[in-house]
Protein backbone atom coordinates (compact mmCIF):
# COMPACT_ATOMS: atom_id res chain seq x y z
CA UNK A 1 0.00 0.00 0.00
CA UNK A 2 1.05 3.59 -0.64
CA UNK A 3 0.80 5.85 2.41
CA UNK A 4 0.22 9.60 2.34
CA UNK A 5 0.02 11.91 5.37
CA UNK A 6 -2.03 15.08 5.34
CA UNK A 7 -2.45 17.68 8.13
CA UNK A 8 -5.58 17.10 10.17
CA UNK A 9 -7.72 18.33 13.08
CA UNK A 10 -6.21 21.75 13.62
CA UNK A 11 -8.40 22.55 16.63
CA UNK A 12 -8.22 19.09 18.18
CA UNK A 13 -5.19 16.80 18.48
CA UNK A 14 -3.55 18.41 15.43
CA UNK A 15 -2.03 15.15 14.21
CA UNK A 16 -1.56 14.03 10.59
CA UNK A 17 -4.13 11.77 8.97
CA UNK A 18 -2.57 8.78 7.18
CA UNK A 19 -4.33 7.66 4.01
CA UNK A 20 -3.44 4.41 2.23
CA UNK A 21 -3.88 3.57 -1.44
CA UNK A 22 -3.46 0.40 -3.55
CA UNK A 23 -0.02 0.05 -5.11
CA UNK A 24 -1.57 -0.31 -8.58
CA UNK A 25 -2.70 3.32 -8.48
CA UNK A 26 -0.38 6.20 -9.37
CA UNK A 27 -0.54 8.33 -6.22
CA UNK A 28 0.84 11.87 -6.10
CA UNK A 29 0.82 14.09 -3.01
CA UNK A 30 0.59 17.63 -4.35
CA UNK A 31 3.46 19.85 -3.28
CA UNK A 32 2.67 23.12 -1.47
CA UNK A 33 5.19 25.96 -1.80
CA UNK A 34 5.09 26.79 1.91
CA UNK A 35 6.25 23.33 2.98
CA UNK A 36 9.85 24.49 2.63
CA UNK A 37 9.27 27.81 4.39
CA UNK A 38 10.70 28.43 7.85
CA UNK A 39 8.27 29.73 10.45
CA UNK A 40 8.91 33.11 12.04
CA UNK A 41 10.41 33.08 15.53
CA UNK A 42 8.67 34.87 18.45
CA UNK A 43 11.30 37.60 18.15
CA UNK A 44 10.59 38.02 14.43
CA UNK A 45 6.85 38.10 15.08
CA UNK A 46 7.30 40.85 17.67
CA UNK A 47 9.55 42.86 15.36
CA UNK A 48 7.03 42.63 12.50
CA UNK A 49 4.16 43.73 14.75
CA UNK A 50 6.16 46.82 15.71
CA UNK A 51 7.23 47.65 12.16
CA UNK A 52 3.94 48.85 10.65
CA UNK A 53 3.07 49.86 7.11
CA UNK A 54 0.74 52.79 6.46
CA UNK A 55 0.14 53.51 10.15
CA UNK A 56 1.83 54.87 13.26
CA UNK A 57 3.53 52.30 15.51
CA UNK A 58 1.30 50.60 18.03
CA UNK A 59 3.34 52.20 20.80
CA UNK A 60 2.20 55.63 19.57
CA UNK A 61 -1.42 54.61 19.10
CA UNK A 62 -1.52 53.22 22.64
CA UNK A 63 -0.25 56.43 24.27
CA UNK A 64 -3.62 58.18 24.29
CA UNK A 65 -5.88 55.13 24.33
CA UNK A 66 -8.19 54.44 27.24
CA UNK A 67 -10.36 51.55 26.07
CA UNK A 68 -8.96 48.86 23.73
CA UNK A 69 -10.58 46.04 21.77
CA UNK A 70 -8.61 43.23 20.17
CA UNK A 71 -10.74 41.54 17.50
CA UNK A 72 -9.70 38.06 16.42
CA UNK A 73 -10.94 35.72 13.70
CA UNK A 74 -13.18 32.77 14.56
CA UNK A 75 -12.85 28.98 14.39
CA UNK A 76 -13.25 28.99 10.60
CA UNK A 77 -9.76 30.45 10.40
CA UNK A 78 -6.53 28.64 11.36
CA UNK A 79 -4.89 31.58 13.15
CA UNK A 80 -3.07 30.71 16.37
CA UNK A 81 -3.98 34.08 17.84
CA UNK A 82 -1.94 33.44 20.97
CA UNK A 83 1.25 33.72 18.91
CA UNK A 84 0.63 37.44 18.37
CA UNK A 85 -1.00 38.66 21.57
CA UNK A 86 2.13 38.85 23.82
CA UNK A 87 3.70 41.69 21.86
CA UNK A 88 0.40 43.56 21.69
CA UNK A 89 -0.46 43.20 25.37
CA UNK A 90 3.06 44.14 26.43
CA UNK A 91 2.76 47.37 24.45
CA UNK A 92 -0.67 48.21 25.83
CA UNK A 93 0.38 47.67 29.42
CA UNK A 94 3.58 49.70 28.99
CA UNK A 95 1.31 52.53 27.86
CA UNK A 96 -0.51 52.27 31.18
CA UNK A 97 -3.69 50.58 29.94
CA UNK A 98 -5.04 48.24 32.66
CA UNK A 99 -6.36 44.74 31.97
CA UNK A 100 -9.92 45.77 32.74
CA UNK A 101 -9.77 48.26 29.86
CA UNK A 102 -8.76 45.62 27.31
CA UNK A 103 -11.28 43.20 25.86
CA UNK A 104 -11.14 40.53 23.15
CA UNK A 105 -14.06 40.04 20.76
CA UNK A 106 -14.29 37.13 18.33
CA UNK A 107 -15.32 38.07 14.78
CA UNK A 108 -17.70 35.37 13.51
CA UNK A 109 -19.88 37.43 11.19
CA UNK A 110 -22.97 35.18 10.90
CA UNK A 111 -21.27 31.97 12.08
CA UNK A 112 -22.96 31.93 15.48
CA UNK A 113 -21.48 31.89 18.97
CA UNK A 114 -18.50 30.25 20.64
CA UNK A 115 -17.61 29.12 24.16
CA UNK A 116 -14.66 29.17 26.53
CA UNK A 117 -13.06 26.10 24.95
CA UNK A 118 -12.93 27.86 21.58
CA UNK A 119 -11.62 31.07 23.11
CA UNK A 120 -8.85 29.14 24.88
CA UNK A 121 -7.87 27.35 21.67
CA UNK A 122 -7.46 30.70 19.98
CA UNK A 123 -6.08 32.85 22.77
CA UNK A 124 -4.66 30.51 25.38
CA UNK A 125 -5.99 29.79 28.85
CA UNK A 126 -4.16 32.69 30.49
CA UNK A 127 -5.84 35.35 28.38
CA UNK A 128 -9.29 33.82 28.77
CA UNK A 129 -8.73 33.69 32.53
CA UNK A 130 -7.40 37.22 32.93
CA UNK A 131 -9.09 39.30 30.20
CA UNK A 132 -12.65 39.83 29.06
CA UNK A 133 -13.56 37.77 25.97
CA UNK A 134 -16.90 38.23 24.20
CA UNK A 135 -18.99 36.86 21.38
CA UNK A 136 -20.45 39.10 18.69
CA UNK A 137 -24.20 39.26 18.13
CA UNK A 138 -25.13 40.35 14.58
CA UNK A 139 -28.74 40.99 15.64
CA UNK A 140 -28.38 43.22 18.70
CA UNK A 141 -26.08 45.70 20.44
CA UNK A 142 -25.08 47.49 17.24
CA UNK A 143 -24.25 51.11 16.41
CA UNK A 144 -25.42 52.57 13.10
CA UNK A 145 -22.60 54.52 11.42
CA UNK A 146 -24.31 55.48 8.17
CA UNK A 147 -24.25 54.01 4.66
CA UNK A 148 -21.30 53.24 2.41
CA UNK A 149 -21.04 54.82 -1.03
CA UNK A 150 -22.66 51.66 -2.41
CA UNK A 151 -25.64 52.08 -0.10
CA UNK A 152 -24.71 49.43 2.46
CA UNK A 153 -26.02 50.27 5.96
CA UNK A 154 -23.14 49.92 8.41
CA UNK A 155 -24.11 48.52 11.80
CA UNK A 156 -21.13 47.68 14.05
CA UNK A 157 -20.80 45.91 17.39
CA UNK A 158 -21.44 48.49 20.12
CA UNK A 159 -18.62 47.28 22.37
CA UNK A 160 -16.18 47.61 19.47
CA UNK A 161 -17.38 51.17 18.85
CA UNK A 162 -17.04 52.03 22.56
CA UNK A 163 -13.27 51.58 22.27
CA UNK A 164 -10.83 54.25 21.09
CA UNK A 165 -8.18 51.76 19.93
CA UNK A 166 -9.27 48.90 17.68
CA UNK A 167 -6.79 46.13 16.82
CA UNK A 168 -7.44 43.11 14.59
CA UNK A 169 -5.55 39.81 14.30
CA UNK A 170 -6.14 37.50 11.34
CA UNK A 171 -4.92 35.42 8.44
CA UNK A 172 -5.21 35.73 4.67
CA UNK A 173 -6.48 32.74 2.66
CA UNK A 174 -8.23 32.31 -0.67
CA UNK A 175 -11.89 33.34 -0.61
CA UNK A 176 -14.76 32.43 -2.92
CA UNK A 177 -16.43 35.85 -2.77
CA UNK A 178 -13.84 38.51 -1.98
CA UNK A 179 -10.87 36.88 -3.71
CA UNK A 180 -8.79 36.69 -0.56
CA UNK A 181 -9.71 36.99 3.10
CA UNK A 182 -8.15 39.28 5.71
CA UNK A 183 -7.89 43.03 6.02
CA UNK A 184 -11.14 44.88 6.62
CA UNK A 185 -13.14 41.66 6.80
CA UNK A 186 -12.28 41.65 10.50
CA UNK A 187 -14.92 44.40 10.80
CA UNK A 188 -17.26 43.47 7.96
CA UNK A 189 -18.57 40.83 8.13
CA UNK A 190 -16.65 40.01 11.35
CA UNK A 191 -18.38 42.29 13.86
CA UNK A 192 -21.15 44.02 11.89
CA UNK A 193 -24.90 43.47 11.86
CA UNK A 194 -26.88 41.02 9.78
CA UNK A 195 -28.32 43.78 7.57
CA UNK A 196 -24.82 44.97 6.72
CA UNK A 197 -23.67 41.46 5.84
CA UNK A 198 -26.80 40.70 3.84
CA UNK A 199 -26.48 43.86 1.78
CA UNK A 200 -22.76 43.33 1.12
CA UNK A 201 -23.11 39.67 0.17
CA UNK A 202 -26.43 39.87 -1.64
CA UNK A 203 -27.15 43.34 -3.01
CA UNK A 204 -23.52 44.14 -3.80
CA UNK A 205 -21.89 40.73 -4.25
CA UNK A 206 -24.82 39.07 -5.96
CA UNK A 207 -24.66 35.85 -3.92
CA UNK A 208 -27.98 34.20 -3.15
CA UNK A 209 -30.94 32.58 -4.92
CA UNK A 210 -32.02 34.47 -8.01
CA UNK A 211 -28.91 36.64 -7.92
CA UNK A 212 -25.88 36.74 -10.20
CA UNK A 213 -22.41 37.12 -8.66
CA UNK A 214 -20.84 40.45 -9.55
CA UNK A 215 -18.18 40.10 -12.23
CA UNK A 216 -15.52 41.52 -9.91
CA UNK A 217 -15.95 38.72 -7.35
CA UNK A 218 -14.51 35.19 -7.28
CA UNK A 219 -11.47 33.21 -6.21
CA UNK A 220 -8.31 35.35 -6.08
CA UNK A 221 -10.24 38.37 -7.44
CA UNK A 222 -9.03 40.70 -4.70
CA UNK A 223 -8.09 44.02 -6.29
CA UNK A 224 -11.11 45.85 -7.67
CA UNK A 225 -13.53 43.44 -5.98
CA UNK A 226 -16.74 45.40 -5.36
CA UNK A 227 -17.52 43.50 -2.16
CA UNK A 228 -14.05 44.16 -0.80
CA UNK A 229 -14.29 47.87 -1.63
CA UNK A 230 -17.51 48.07 0.37
CA UNK A 231 -15.98 46.05 3.22
CA UNK A 232 -12.98 48.35 3.41
CA UNK A 233 -15.16 51.43 3.40
CA UNK A 234 -17.16 50.00 6.31
CA UNK A 235 -13.97 49.12 8.21
CA UNK A 236 -12.68 52.65 7.70
CA UNK A 237 -15.95 54.05 9.01
CA UNK A 238 -15.65 51.81 12.09
CA UNK A 239 -12.09 52.99 12.71
CA UNK A 240 -10.06 49.78 12.58
CA UNK A 241 -6.74 51.26 13.72
CA UNK A 242 -4.19 48.46 13.57
CA UNK A 243 -4.40 45.17 11.72
CA UNK A 244 -2.16 42.11 11.74
CA UNK A 245 -2.44 39.93 8.63
CA UNK A 246 -0.43 36.74 8.40
CA UNK A 247 0.63 34.21 5.77
CA UNK A 248 0.79 30.70 7.21
CA UNK A 249 2.64 27.50 6.37
CA UNK A 250 1.06 24.04 6.59
CA UNK A 251 1.71 24.01 10.34
CA UNK A 252 -0.36 27.19 10.71
CA UNK A 253 2.71 29.14 11.76
CA UNK A 254 3.47 32.55 10.20
CA UNK A 255 6.04 32.86 7.45
CA UNK A 256 5.08 36.45 6.69
CA UNK A 257 3.40 39.02 8.95
CA UNK A 258 2.27 42.55 8.17
CA UNK A 259 0.97 45.07 10.69
CA UNK A 260 -0.50 48.54 10.35
CA UNK A 261 -3.14 49.86 7.97
CA UNK A 262 -5.62 47.08 7.19
CA UNK A 263 -5.69 47.68 3.44
CA UNK A 264 -1.93 47.68 3.05
CA UNK A 265 -1.45 44.65 5.29
CA UNK A 266 -4.04 42.67 3.36
CA UNK A 267 -2.47 43.48 0.01
CA UNK A 268 1.03 42.55 1.17
CA UNK A 269 -0.16 39.32 2.81
CA UNK A 270 -2.20 38.57 -0.30
CA UNK A 271 0.94 38.65 -2.42
CA UNK A 272 2.54 36.22 0.01
CA UNK A 273 -0.43 33.86 -0.06
CA UNK A 274 -0.35 33.63 -3.84
CA UNK A 275 3.30 32.66 -3.59
CA UNK A 276 3.36 30.39 -0.55
CA UNK A 277 0.02 28.62 -0.92
CA UNK A 278 0.57 27.72 -4.57
CA UNK A 279 0.01 23.98 -4.95
CA UNK A 280 0.51 21.45 -7.73
CA UNK A 281 -2.74 20.69 -9.56
CA UNK A 282 -2.14 17.70 -11.85
CA UNK A 283 -4.97 16.06 -13.76
CA UNK A 284 -6.20 12.99 -11.89
CA UNK A 285 -8.92 10.36 -11.98
CA UNK A 286 -9.28 10.54 -8.19
CA UNK A 287 -8.72 13.73 -6.20
CA UNK A 288 -8.56 13.55 -2.41
CA UNK A 289 -8.61 16.87 -0.55
CA UNK A 290 -7.97 17.47 3.12
CA UNK A 291 -9.59 20.38 4.93
CA UNK A 292 -7.04 21.15 7.62
CA UNK A 293 -7.14 24.93 8.02
CA UNK A 294 -10.92 25.22 7.65
CA UNK A 295 -12.20 21.77 8.62
CA UNK A 296 -15.65 23.16 9.42
CA UNK A 297 -15.91 24.51 5.86
CA UNK A 298 -14.68 21.47 3.89
CA UNK A 299 -16.64 22.42 0.76
CA UNK A 300 -14.02 25.12 0.15
CA UNK A 301 -11.80 22.29 -1.11
CA UNK A 302 -14.04 21.87 -4.15
CA UNK A 303 -12.25 24.66 -6.04
CA UNK A 304 -8.81 23.01 -6.02
CA UNK A 305 -10.49 19.64 -6.67
CA UNK A 306 -12.20 20.96 -9.79
CA UNK A 307 -8.82 22.17 -11.06
CA UNK A 308 -7.52 18.57 -11.08
CA UNK A 309 -10.31 16.01 -11.41
CA UNK A 310 -11.22 14.55 -14.81
CA UNK A 311 -14.76 14.79 -16.15
CA UNK A 312 -15.53 11.17 -15.23
CA UNK A 313 -13.38 11.20 -12.08
CA UNK A 314 -14.14 11.03 -8.36
CA UNK A 315 -13.64 13.66 -5.68
CA UNK A 316 -13.06 12.60 -2.07
CA UNK A 317 -13.82 15.40 0.40
CA UNK A 318 -12.34 14.86 3.84
CA UNK A 319 -14.92 16.16 6.34
CA UNK A 320 -13.88 14.96 9.77
CA UNK A 321 -14.66 17.81 12.15
CA UNK A 322 -16.42 16.56 15.30
CA UNK A 323 -18.48 19.77 15.33
CA UNK A 324 -19.53 19.39 11.70
CA UNK A 325 -19.75 22.31 9.30
CA UNK A 326 -20.02 25.84 10.61
CA UNK A 327 -23.36 27.45 11.28
CA UNK A 328 -24.28 30.29 8.93
CA UNK A 329 -27.20 32.61 9.68
CA UNK A 330 -27.14 33.98 6.13
CA UNK A 331 -26.62 31.03 3.76
CA UNK A 332 -27.42 27.75 5.58
CA UNK A 333 -30.45 25.51 5.67
CA UNK A 334 -32.21 25.80 9.05
CA UNK A 335 -35.02 23.32 8.54
CA UNK A 336 -36.26 20.73 6.08
CA UNK A 337 -37.69 23.39 3.78
CA UNK A 338 -36.49 26.52 5.59
CA UNK A 339 -33.25 28.41 5.24
CA UNK A 340 -31.60 31.74 5.90
CA UNK A 341 -32.37 34.78 3.76
CA UNK A 342 -29.68 34.01 1.15
CA UNK A 343 -30.02 30.21 1.33
CA UNK A 344 -30.35 28.47 -2.01
CA UNK A 345 -32.64 25.42 -1.72
CA UNK A 346 -31.39 23.93 -5.00
CA UNK A 347 -29.21 20.82 -4.64
CA UNK A 348 -25.57 21.47 -5.44
CA UNK A 349 -24.41 19.54 -8.49
CA UNK A 350 -20.80 18.75 -9.20
CA UNK A 351 -19.25 21.24 -11.60
CA UNK A 352 -16.71 18.63 -12.67
CA UNK A 353 -16.20 14.98 -11.94
CA UNK A 354 -18.83 12.25 -11.97
CA UNK A 355 -19.17 11.49 -8.28
CA UNK A 356 -18.04 12.59 -4.82
CA UNK A 357 -17.38 10.73 -1.60
CA UNK A 358 -17.48 12.58 1.72
CA UNK A 359 -15.10 10.84 4.11
CA UNK A 360 -15.32 11.37 7.85
CA UNK A 361 -16.39 9.77 11.10
CA UNK A 362 -19.02 12.39 11.94
CA UNK A 363 -21.86 12.13 9.38
CA UNK A 364 -24.28 15.04 9.36
CA UNK A 365 -27.47 14.53 7.38
CA UNK A 366 -28.22 18.24 7.04
CA UNK A 367 -24.78 18.74 5.47
CA UNK A 368 -25.24 15.83 3.09
CA UNK A 369 -28.57 17.30 1.99
CA UNK A 370 -26.67 20.10 0.26
CA UNK A 371 -25.78 17.70 -2.55
CA UNK A 372 -27.57 15.52 -5.06
CA UNK A 373 -27.80 12.00 -3.59
CA UNK A 374 -27.07 10.37 -6.96
CA UNK A 375 -23.67 12.12 -7.05
CA UNK A 376 -22.60 12.16 -3.40
CA UNK A 377 -22.26 9.53 -0.69
CA UNK A 378 -20.86 9.71 2.87
CA UNK A 379 -18.51 6.94 4.01
CA UNK A 380 -17.06 6.75 7.53
CA UNK A 381 -14.23 4.20 7.05
CA UNK A 382 -11.25 4.76 4.77
CA UNK A 383 -11.04 1.09 3.71
CA UNK A 384 -14.65 1.37 2.54
CA UNK A 385 -13.77 4.54 0.62
CA UNK A 386 -11.08 2.58 -1.23
CA UNK A 387 -13.49 -0.27 -2.00
CA UNK A 388 -15.99 2.20 -3.42
CA UNK A 389 -13.30 3.87 -5.53
CA UNK A 390 -12.21 0.48 -6.93
CA UNK A 391 -15.69 0.05 -8.41
CA UNK A 392 -14.95 2.92 -10.78
CA UNK A 393 -11.15 3.13 -11.04
CA UNK A 394 -8.85 0.29 -12.00
CA UNK A 395 -5.10 -0.27 -12.09
CA UNK A 396 -3.08 2.71 -13.28
CA UNK A 397 -5.63 5.27 -12.05
CA UNK A 398 -4.07 8.63 -11.21
CA UNK A 399 -4.62 9.90 -7.67
CA UNK A 400 -3.89 13.47 -6.59
CA UNK A 401 -3.84 14.16 -2.85
CA UNK A 402 -4.24 17.82 -1.94
CA UNK A 403 -2.91 18.26 1.63
CA UNK A 404 -5.38 21.02 2.49
CA UNK A 405 -8.00 21.95 -0.05
CA UNK A 406 -9.20 24.85 2.12
CA UNK A 407 -5.92 26.77 1.84
CA UNK A 408 -3.98 25.29 -1.09
CA UNK A 409 -4.26 27.43 -4.22
CA UNK A 410 -4.12 25.34 -7.41
CA UNK A 411 -1.43 26.46 -9.81
CA UNK A 412 -4.01 26.22 -12.59
CA UNK A 413 -6.20 28.61 -10.61
CA UNK A 414 -3.38 31.11 -10.29
CA UNK A 415 -2.66 30.88 -13.98
CA UNK A 416 -6.27 31.11 -15.03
Amino acid sequence: MTKVDIPHHCWYEDKPLTLTFPDEWKVHRCKVASEDAKAMTPEEIKAAIHNPIGQKPLTKLAENAEEVVIIFDDMTRPTKTWQYTPAILETLHKAGIPKDNIRFIIAPGTHGTYGRMDFAKKLGDDIVSEYQVYNHNPYEMLDYLGDTSQGCPVWVNSEVMACDLKIGIGTVLFHRLTGLSGGGKMISPGVVGIETIKYNHGDIGGFGPGLKPHESTGYLCNEGNLMRKDIEEAARMAGLDYKIDTVLNLDRDPIELYAGDFIETQRKAGEGVLRWHATESPEADIVVAGAYMRENEPYLSMWPCYNSVTEDGTIVMVHNDPDGDINHWLFNRHGKEIGASLWNPAKRRLAKGKRMIIFGDYPLKSFEMRYSPEEVTWIRRWDEVIEELKKHHGAGSRVAVIPDGTSCIPQKGIGG
